[in-house]
């Protein structure tokens, strides 16, 4: 894992400008690095291809979901955001996710009515696989971002203590173990009675 934490932001992007910004205000105040796309490649490979790719390049995937369920590329049966869930969930990195609470203000054109069923099935997805967050507005998502971020640091910075930890026990033991080595040596070595006796039977020869 690189020093600098990288994060994907994966959501619809026309319907939450606003919420991507306070996602990637979020990760620049916790030091880490917001990968994120605004605009699609032309063609539908480059951006199943590049999305994919940042997915692949993170340690941490965050999800923001409102009401949009995303673009299907032709001759694919899911959008975009739901292949960059499937890949984080496949490459089994940290997955923070974010729902658009029923209180949340929205209007009618952040509504996918298209494709709600879509939706729906992903989103009891991620309620079913994931611990699920709700922010009832931009400010509040990026509070809820910060928290997600800073715990997920504070874990690794345990971890990071443990295996110090574990790695002082090792060396540790070792020390001993090759104190005693030596010392059991020692103990088992010629003694002088038998070093005289060697010396007598040298005169003797």
């Amino acid at each position: 894992m690189s020093t600098r934490l990288s994060v994907v932001i994966s959501s619809t992007i026309r319907d939450l400008p606003q919420h991507r910004a306070e996602v990637r205000e979020a990760c620049l105040m916790q030091r880490m690095f917001p990968d994120m796309m605004e605009h699609l490649p032309a063609s539908a490979s480059d951006a199943i291809r590049v999305s994919l790719e940042k997915v692949d390049q993170a340690e941490i995937y965050v999800g923001v979901f409102g009401h949009r369920y995303g673009h299907i590329p032709v001759g694919y049966d899911i959008s975009i955001t739901e292949m960059e869930y499937d890949r984080a969930v496949r490459r089994d990195i940290r997955r923070m996710i974010f729902i658009m609470h029923d209180e949340h203000p929205i209007v009618i054109g952040d509504v996918d009515f298209e494709h709600r069923h879509k939706l729906e099935s992903l989103k009891n997805r991620l309620l079913l696989e994931n611990t699920v967050n709700f922010f009832r507005s931009p400010t509040d998502l990026r509070a809820a971002v910060i928290n997600s971020l800073a715990d997920f640091r504070s874990e690794m910075d345990e971890a990071r203590l443990r295996d110090a930890a574990q790695l002082m026990n090792f060396l540790q033991e070792t020390v001993k173990e090759t104190d005693l080595i030596t010392n059991g040596v020692m103990a088992v070595g010629p003694t002088q009675d038998s070093q005289d006796d060697e010396s007598e039977m040298g005169d003797v020869r």
